[in-house]
């Protein structure tokens, strides 16, 4: 159809045409975005390659306590150790449930936002999703955050497509919902915590409206669900955990022993740390206002459903980090990300809708003049919209910066393979205590075998010059390998490493890899000749008693 304006003729655009075309292309940036990260490939880092070695066990092995008391959902454990079965032990391929993870969180958001909310609010909330700076980070990495991300959102889909199936009068929504269910659990940690607050919104909702049979479904078919998680809570608790695990992540968790006058304390910190953190945005308390109103917008709307599951998940979040059951912060909060876009995109829709009437209403009762009316309401619209870009300003920096140069959290690798290149028979290779795993990881796909060392203070059992001659035995010469230091020592160390083994021979070469931009941590080696005697010229370091002499670690 076309409509006559001024003696043109102009075509008529279909309503939904602009915001689906621009729709498509935030999920082409944002794809576009991850896969660059992804395809990067940059070195695993101390974190990775404690994944990464447990993964050479067996998968029943992978059930009980992982090495580095690693925590991990057995059932992405096993896909990791089936891609690593399958297809070796490229940084690519491990990485790439990160990859269809993030991919799948990029995509429902659009879904459920969509559903929930409308077409421009599923286009704010993908635009969000595609500069989130954690969603790109954890794209690139052998962890589980981002599966978990995806199956949180894919929980909230199931949930509502179960409180839906009022006219289905066969056994199979329930069967599809209880596998569902237990697959969740099996590949993710917090779906435990996703699936019970969608269920809890989702029942609570079917049961004021009197539909039993949906509230019987969804809480009896998640039940199954809710057995296993248990039970699979239960056997990890029986191996042990990393100490001081619940607050490694400073506000994710009150203080231990916290009453609930402490508890009401830890709210604020808790939340601001996620906003800035988490989702690095701005204004956290605007933020906040913005998610319970998003609560509120979806239940004025006749959406109640979405507002109760949306909202619950995010309740049951707060709850288990209150009780100290998993931190809400950092990292581990990134499966939150996406509920919390939503509710907070609904909320600035929500506002727009209500100013829109509201000064509707008001140019009916002033008589306005149309010109007027339609610059109050521009301004009503644009105000509101130009808030999220305000907001995750920071956000989407990091993100361009993060697509710009995929992060390389720890060069080592990097530095041991150039090594593994260069050395010859009968070199030794020493390495960074605190990289003994990335040693572990690479050091047989390389082919070298490297002994970790550490500098001791005087006295200790170690601190022995003649003992370290010994153990470098006839060797000619000597690498030293440092990677991202993540132990506190000073950053000098590599030097004060050279320094204590030019007592033994003359310092051949040094390279330095570039640091990392975020921490400053330079990996580096150092090459020692044995062969030409003690270092006329050894580094200079400032003298330290607590980094006296090099010794086995």
């Amino acid at each position: 159809m076309t409509r006559q304006t001024s003696g043109f003729t102009l075509p008529r655009v279909a309503p939904g045409l602009v915001p689906n075309a621009l729709l498509a292309v935030a999920l082409a940036v944002g794809a576009a975005g991850q896969v660059r990260v992804w395809a990067a490939g940059t070195w695993l880092w101390n974190d990775e390659t404690a994944i990464a070695i447990n993964l050479r066990r067996g998968f029943l092995a992978l059930t009980r306590g992982l090495e580095f008391q690693q925590v991990a959902p057995v059932g992405w454990l096993w896909l990791e150790k089936s891609l690593l079965y399958a297809f070796g032990a490229d940084e690519r391929v491990l990485r790439l449930p990160s990859l269809l993870g993030m991919l799948t969180v990029l995509a429902l958001t659009a879904v459920i936002t969509h559903r929930a909310v409308g077409r421009w609010a599923a286009l704010a909330a993908t635009a969000s999703i595609a500069v989130a700076p954690m969603i790109l980070t954890y794209v690139g990495e052998l962890k589980q955050y981002a599966v978990e991300a995806a199956v949180a959102l894919a929980v909230l889909l199931a949930t509502d497509a179960a409180a839906r199936t009022r006219r289905v009068r066969t056994v199979l929504p329930l069967v599809g919902w209880v596998a569902a269910t237990l697959v969740a659990v099996f590949v993710s940690l917090t779906a435990v915590l996703a699936l019970a607050g969608a269920v809890a919104g989702a029942t609570l909702v079917t049961a004021v409206r009197r539909r039993w049979r949906d509230t019987l479904l969804l809480a009896v078919g998640a039940l199954p669900a809710a057995a296993f998680a248990a039970w699979l809570i239960h056997r990890r608790r029986q191996y042990p955990f990393m100490p001081g695990q619940a607050d490694y992540f400073v506000g994710g968790t009150p203080q231990a022993g916290s009453g609930p006058a402490e508890i009401l304390t830890w709210l604020p910190q808790m939340w601001t740390g996620f906003v800035t953190v988490t989702l690095q945005w701005r204004y956290p308390l605007l933020i906040l206002a913005l998610t319970l109103a998003g609560v509120a917008a979806l239940v004025r709307r006749g959406r109640p459903q979405w507002a109760a599951m949306l909202g619950g998940v995010l309740l049951m979040a707060v709850l288990a980090a209150a009780v100290r059951g998993l931190p809400l912060a950092d990292r581990v909060a990134t499966w939150l990300i996406a509920p919390t876009v939503i509710l907070v995109v609904a909320g600035a829709d929500g506002c727009v809708r209500a100013l829109r009437e509201a000064l509707r209403r008001a140019g009916r009762r002033l008589v306005l003049a149309p010109a007027v009316g339609a610059a109050l309401l521009v301004v009503a619209v644009l105000v509101p919209v130009a808030v999220l870009p305000v907001v995750a300003a920071p956000a989407a920096q990091a993100a361009y910066r993060q697509v710009r140069e995929p992060r390389v959290k720890d060069a080592g690798p990097g530095a041991l393979v150039d090594v593994a290149r260069q050395v010859r028979p009968g070199d030794v290779v020493l390495v960074y205590w605190f990289s003994y795993r990335m040693v572990q990881w690479y050091g047989p796909q390389y082919g070298i075998a490297p002994r970790t060392v550490r500098l001791y203070p005087p006295g200790h059992d170690s601190c022995d010059p003649q003992r370290l001659a010994e153990w470098l035995g006839d060797a000619r010469r000597v690498w030293y390998v440092h990677g991202r230091n993540l132990s506190g020592e000073p950053r000098d160390y590599p030097d004060r490493v050279a320094a204590a083994l030019a007592a033994q021979g003359t310092v051949a070469a040094v390279r330095r890899f570039p640091a990392d931009r975020n921490s400053g941590s330079t990996a580096a080696w150092v090459l020692v000749d044995l062969t030409a005697g003690p270092d006329p010229h050894p580094p200079a370091v400032e003298p330290s008693a607590d980094f006296h002499c090099l010794g086995r670690w």
